[in-house]
């Protein structure tokens, strides 16, 4: 059965999403932040993030290459996913990747430039170039969801769970003027119905993250 290493309000969120998407068998295991830091789990994930996965021999760490992989070997009648030789099989692709490739590092640009969690003082012009390259992005999204109700066609694709968890963080962080992109917000609205990501989505009971950067990840070890 797979395993999903789990850290709730984390980019493991995409592989639960998927799962319950696919109705999927699978074992989650929560995780704290501290516990991804342990020599248990470092030996699976050597960065201690989540999400890592096990799927008999197989062993990811990385969010949309799980999406991907599970996709790819699951969804047997391409409910998600175009199939291999499918004209769709491009944009999808090219959705699934732009969520971490490109519109995250713009994010990350973003929560740096604020100091969110390395406690230093925030760089008003770093924020603000962060922030008008998101906007630029999400515009960019917006106007791709004026022509399909998804970001990847007309119907619900695996790319849509890769680009909403980023554009989420997005629109908490307020990094662009949701009244301008009235496409993302019915998109928004589309999404949050699922039942697969409301269950996704949806932390334990009680559950608390420890802040990103408030644990650190001892360093990979060179193999010599």
């Amino acid at each position: 059965m797979l395993k999903i290493y789990h850290m709730p309000n984390s980019r493991s969120d995409r592989v639960v999403w998927i799962a319950e998407e696919l109705g999927l068998p699978h074992e989650l295991v929560l995780k704290h932040r501290a516990e991804l830091k342990l020599p248990d789990y470092l030996t699976l994930n050597p960065l201690g993030t989540a999400p890592a996965i096990e799927d008999g021999e197989a062993a990811m760490l990385e969010s949309c290459a799980i999406v991907e992989y599970l996709a790819d070997r699951y969804d047997t009648e391409n409910r998600l996913s175009p199939p291999l030789r499918s004209a769709a099989r491009a944009p999808y692709l090219q959705w699934l990747h732009f969520a971490e490739a490109t519109l995250w590092p713009q994010i990350a640009a973003y929560l740096a430039a604020a100091g969110r969690f390395t406690g230093q003082p925030p760089n008003e012009p770093a924020m603000a170039e962060a922030k008008a390259k998101i906007a630029n992005l999400v515009n960019f999204i917006d106007n791709t969801l004026a022509r399909s109700p998804y970001i990847a066609g007309q119907t619900f694709s695996a790319a849509d769970i890769a680009v909403y968890w980023a554009l989420a963080i997005c629109k908490m962080l307020r990094t662009f003027d949701e009244r301008e992109t009235k496409n993302v917000s019915a998109y928004a609205a589309r999404i949050q119905e699922r039942p697969a990501y409301r269950k996704a989505v949806t932390a334990p009971e009680g559950w608390t993250n420890q802040p990103p950067g408030s644990v650190p990840t001892p360093p990979v070890q060179r193999i010599s």
